[in-house]
């Protein structure tokens, strides 16, 4: 148990080092990218949002907010049942997903075997 703790440690250093990397390189938080990314791949409501990256639905409610704030997400709600809001990125926050892909941030060591794991599925 020991020896598993401490890789958690490390993945969880490494996870706070890659936020500081895309707050200082992107201006936005780990989460707020994680969210941006996925609703850039066509998941647009928050239901599918909260379940796709892994937030509660008042946690996710207030990244929304905050992206919405800075200009890079828009919501619109659905016309057939009022009671669900469509998200999309902005221009500013398509230009920033293309330059997030194009210009990447460098993955810290204990993160990038689990990540290319994932690249693989």
């Amino acid at each position: 148990m020991h020896q598993q703790l401490c890789a958690l440690k490390d993945i969880l250093r490494s996870i706070t080092q890659l936020e500081e990397a895309i707050q200082a390189t992107y201006h936005i938080s780990l989460t707020e990218a994680m969210v941006l990314c996925a609703i850039d791949g066509g998941c647009r409501y928050a239901h599918d949002l909260a379940e796709d990256v892994g937030l509660s639905p008042s946690r996710l409610s207030r990244i929304i907010a905050g992206l919405e704030r800075k200009g890079l997400l828009e919501r619109e709600q659905n016309r057939e049942d009022r009671r669900h809001w469509q998200n999309r990125p902005t221009e500013a926050g398509k230009t920033l997903l293309v330059h997030m892909k194009t210009e990447g941030i460098d993955i810290p060591p204990a993160l990038e075997s689990i990540i290319l794991v994932h690249e693989k599925e």
